[in-house]
């Protein structure tokens, strides 16, 4: 990490001082020329001032060129108004403009925006020497961010850091952790206290990249941490005990990256889940997760502890959940009646605020129902949002179609079909505008997210599909079932006929019957684009002083639309970092650069430590087609000064 040091040389800080006390434009920084040593006014000094009985010096360059009793760098007369301006001076931080370009102390002051040339500061990002590396090949953690051309920091919804898939061995009670970019079985996790009767169907994965398993017949729910060796150490012995691979399933209640399990008082077949991160006020992630069960009931559980935050009755049969990007629950509502529901997590806050009756239509009157139940034109099974908002169902059971639902379009032109001639399954949206289904005994279909033209992926096995999923790199996952058991991989190319399509990936135990979101790209591309970058800053190295963090700098384009929020932790070490706590430093808007460090540790009462840890978040809102309104970020720099230690 590089450190860039403003200290003046002895011979400018020197002059500096002398030269603070000067009225007017001093235009310093050449040959210094003394006057008399004794004065008893400027007039008889060559530098015009006199102070405390002495002639200040005077630079070489003070030249009066037409005459008129005032030269440029003079400070005996108004401010730099010789008309012969070929002479220039030095600027140094002394409250002057040396150079007479209107500007006073530029380039010269300290980090901290003084003469104080003990501050120092250590930037990242675009020309400072270190730059972003959102890969973390510097170092550095971010997720959802990426660079744009120049290097700076913008958002990217793909750009999910988590790299693994989670698919369901559902007659095994299992779920399996699957590197994808390399293909490998990371570890393997029992789901539930019912062991091979967990039957797990369903996995909602949040943006941290954490797994909720719904175990279908084991009426539970449990979170699987992503962190592997990093999962917290539960029983304090100094070692995390975890899966390390397919052949490595510690038994219940002993593998510590299964951080909760929650059974449902009243449930029957567990179906559908859905994971939901929401921002706290100082900025941190909140977890919840959704989940239904088929007789009509729904919970709300928060996604640390697992404790039931609500319980409610949905407006259809549960059989898929979908979250999009202003927090609408979208529920496939498979059976009689064949329809789509709707929850408004906003306002669905507890049991009382979700107590209302169902509306079921659409249309005005009807959309801002906090339950809607809207009648389907096919039967309705696997479900996704994309990133227009758009609802896509996929019709099995004797259904044929691919629905569209759009709630901007007008009442009773919702609902648009393609109909391919077989059933569907599992279905979902990728990041560039492309819908991927299971086609029943015939392959995975790509759909045209406007047109609804559709094309069969050549290559893919038509028998086995069942779930669909989308990796952070744009790979189609297809988890087949029963004949197979393994995933089919596609890589997309520019047409349909360039996909690269790599079958019989990481074959599990048994019958993977899973088709809801195992990456949490779903929930990274419907809802609206977020992302956060942190960089460790290094203070002062010598035992005989303390750091003292002074003010956050940055340079960034905030459009309309957009956020940035910058929030710092501090702690003697790096590794204490983990656990100390987030300040929030600056929201923008309204906030502007630069920001107070030092005041905002101290109204948290908390004590600056040698190490920072600065994170910036980006938030934006999305647009129409795959365009994404993005804050950007050139540089950020943190100031310090080393105090010494007394006594």
């Amino acid at each position: 990490m590089s450190r860039t040091s403003l200290r003046l040389s002895p011979p400018a800080w020197v002059f500096a001082l002398a030269l603070a006390v000067t009225p007017g434009c001093d235009c310093g920084g050449g040959t210094l020329v003394r006057g008399p040593l004794t004065c008893t006014s400027g007039d008889t000094c060559p530098s015009g001032s006199c102070v405390d009985g002495h002639c200040a010096p005077v630079s070489a360059s003070c030249l009066d060129h037409d005459g008129d009793g005032y030269g440029r760098g003079c400070p005996r007369g108004p401010d730099c108004d010789d008309t012969d301006r070929t002479q220039t001076g030095v600027e140094v931080c002394d409250g002057a403009d040396n150079d007479c370009d209107g500007t006073i102390d530029e380039d010269v002051r300290s980090a901290c925006g003084d003469c104080d040339p003990s501050c120092v500061s250590a930037g990242v990002g675009v020309g400072t020497g270190s730059r972003f590396a959102p890969d973390g090949a510097t170092g550095d953690t971010a997720d959802g961010v990426g660079l744009d051309a120049d290097g700076a920091l913008v958002l990217d919804s793909r750009a999910v850091n988590t790299h693994i898939i989670w698919v369901a061995n559902t007659e095994q009670g299992t779920v399996s952790k699957i590197d994808t970019d390399t293909f490998a079985e990371l570890a393997r996790y029992i789901t539930g206290p019912d062991g091979a009767g967990n039957d797990p169907s369903r996995t909602t994965v949040n943006s941290l990249g954490d797994v909720y398993v719904a175990n279908r017949a084991g009426r539970s729910v449990s979170k699987i941490s992503v962190l592997g060796a990093g999962c917290p150490d539960a029983n304090g012995d100094g070692v995390v005990n975890t899966s390390t691979g397919p052949s490595d399933v510690k038994e219940w209640g002993t593998d510590e990256c299964v951080l909760w399990s929650t059974r449902l008082d009243g449930a029957d077949l567990l179906r559908s889940a859905a994971a939901q991160d929401d921002t706290g006020p100082d900025g941190e992630v909140i977890p919840y997760v959704w989940i239904g069960s088929w007789n009509r009931l729904l919970w709300k559980l928060d996604g640390t502890t697992g404790a039931q935050i609500l319980q409610t009755e949905s407006p259809t049969n549960n059989y898929g959940f979908a979250l999009d990007g202003t927090g609408n629950l979208w529920i496939s509502g498979r059976g009689s009646p064949q329809a789509l529901g709707r929850i408004d997590t906003r306002r669905c806050l507890d049991a009382a605020s979700c107590a209302a009756a169902t509306c079921e239509g659409q249309g005005p009157g009807f959309d801002d129902c906090v339950k809607q139940r809207i009648p389907a034109p096919g039967e309705t099974y696997g479900i996704t949002v994309d990133f227009m908002q758009r609802v896509w169902i996929a019709g099995y059971g004797g259904g044929d179609r691919i629905m569209r639902y759009d709630p901007s379009a007008a009442a009773g032109a919702r609902f648009q079909s393609v109909t391919p001639g077989f059933e569907m399954s599992g279905i979902a949206a990728d990041g560039v505008g492309w819908i991927w289904a299971a086609g029943h005994g015939h392959g995975v279909v790509r759909v045209n997210a406007d047109t609804l033209e559709y094309q069969i992926v050549a290559g893919t096995p038509g028998p086995y599909a069942k779930g669909m999923a989308i990796d952070q790199t744009g790979k189609i996952w297809a988890i087949n079932q029963n004949g197979a058991n393994d995933a089919t991989v596609i890589t997309p190319g520019p047409g349909i006929g360039d996909a690269t399509v790599a079958l019989g990936i990481s074959p599990g135990p048994s019958m993977r019957y899973t088709y809801s979101d195992m990456t949490g790209q779903q929930l990274r591309l419907a809802t609206n684009p977020f992302g956060y970058y942190r960089h460790v800053f290094e203070g002062c190295t010598d035992s005989t002083t303390t750091t003292e963090w002074r003010d956050l700098a940055w340079t960034a384009s905030v459009p309309p639309g957009t956020t940035l929020r910058f929030r710092v932790r501090t702690a003697a070490t790096r590794t204490a970092l983990d656990a100390a706590e987030w300040v929030i430093v600056a929201n923008v808007p309204p906030d502007a650069s630069p920001a107070d460090v030092l005041s905002a540790l101290g109204v948290a009462g908390i004590a600056p430590g040698r190490f920072l840890e600065l994170e910036v978040r980006l938030e934006s809102e999305r647009t129409s087609g795959t365009a994404v309104i993005t804050p950007r970020v050139s540089t950020m720099d943190v100031a310090h000064v080393c105090v010494p230690i007394l006594g």
